[in-house]
């Protein structure tokens, strides 16, 4: 798997790989309680916390093969993030991760983003399966996985927040993608 990300242009929408100076953003991101209801981390309450996530575990992802992480950014603000957040080197499975702002909920922007870094997981790093989780409370990021054509995988109960989740797991194999759109 390939480390680095390439720039992506989704017309007012953005994706480059996350960096330190995206901290604020990212503490803005991370105090929005509704976005933070179903995600294992947040409500973020310092900004130095924002910087933390940064450092020690996005750019730390290098150094286990993995790519930081793709900031979404629109009108130079980075408003929620999309990622590579573990490899499976055997199978050579992808799994990704994302959250976006509450105030862009609703505007089709995920479903652009998902879209493009499935298709990079595909194309760019060569993975032949991507796979998603989601906490089975959390409807819109359902419904975003099943628009995008992921098919039920399994599921676990994992531990977060003091309380086990049922978290769902889709996934779509490179020949299912329908190829380069």
């Amino acid at each position: 798997m390939k480390t680095i990300l390439n720039e992506i242009n989704l017309g007012k929408i953005k994706l480059r790989e996350i960096n330190n100076n995206d901290y604020i953003d990212f503490y803005i991101c991370g105090t929005d309680k509704l976005m933070c209801e179903t995600l294992n981390w947040g409500p973020l309450k310092e900004k130095v916390e924002a910087m933390v996530l940064i450092k020690d575990v996005f750019n730390k992802r290098i150094e286990d093969g993995i790519p930081k992480g793709y900031a979404i950014v629109i009108d130079d603000h980075m408003v929620g993030m999309i990622d590579y957040h573990s490899y499976d080197i055997l199978n050579n499975s992808i799994e990704i991760g994302y959250f976006l702002r509450s105030d862009y909920w609703g505007k089709g922007i995920m479903n652009k983003c998902l879209n493009k870094v499935i298709e990079q997981a595909f194309y760019f790093h060569d993975c032949d399966k991507v796979i998603i989780g989601s906490d089975i409370e959390n409807k819109r990021s359902l419904n975003l996985i099943l628009k995008n054509k992921l098919k039920y995988d399994h599921e676990e109960y994992v531990n977060y927040k003091n309380k086990m989740h049922l978290i769902k797991y889709y996934s779509i194999y490179k020949y299912e993608f329908g190829g380069l759109k």
